[in-house]
């Protein structure tokens, strides 16, 4: 038999651990979800044009997954460069403006930018498929400072 106090202290820790991970992942909410957020139909890239930083994260993970910087151009197309502790990626690609969100694809993924007024500011929520693998990320992203 092991001693009450041996298990206590792990199952707390667990507890805790489960406690935390799930507070996090339901942060914030998705945009579509919370009604704080307005959507902004984008009907040409001017809208969203400059340099924008947020997180990424890969679909129904808990934590984020990595930092990432998103630059649109007025050319139509966007430039990406992102890091977690472990790995680096960068990318681009065209954009067009396609109900109301920009859409990106390539042989290798396809990107789709919907743009929110939360509380007065603009918020782009990015969806990113790679076309490779099937992974899904998704992140949101404001303004570079």
């Amino acid at each position: 038999m092991i001693p009450p106090g041996d298990v206590t202290k792990p199952l707390i820790l667990s507890i805790l651990a489960f406690v935390v991970g799930v507070a996090v992942g339901c942060a914030g909410g998705s945009p579509q979800q919370d009604s704080s957020y307005t959507l902004v139909p984008i009907n040409e890239v001017g809208m969203v044009v400059g340099e924008w930083e947020g997180l990424v994260k890969k679909d129904h993970a808990t934590l984020p997954e990595g930092s990432v910087r998103l630059m649109i151009r007025a050319n139509s197309t966007y430039l990406f460069a992102g890091q977690t502790v472990s790995a680096a990626a960068v990318g681009s690609g065209d954009l067009e403006a396609r109900d109301g969100r920009l859409v990106g694809e390539t042989e290798k993924r396809t990107v789709r930018l919907t743009l929110y007024d939360h509380k007065g500011k603009a918020v782009i929520h990015v969806e990113s498929t790679n076309n490779t693998t099937g992974e899904r990320y998704s992140g949101e992203f404001t303004k570079a400072q």
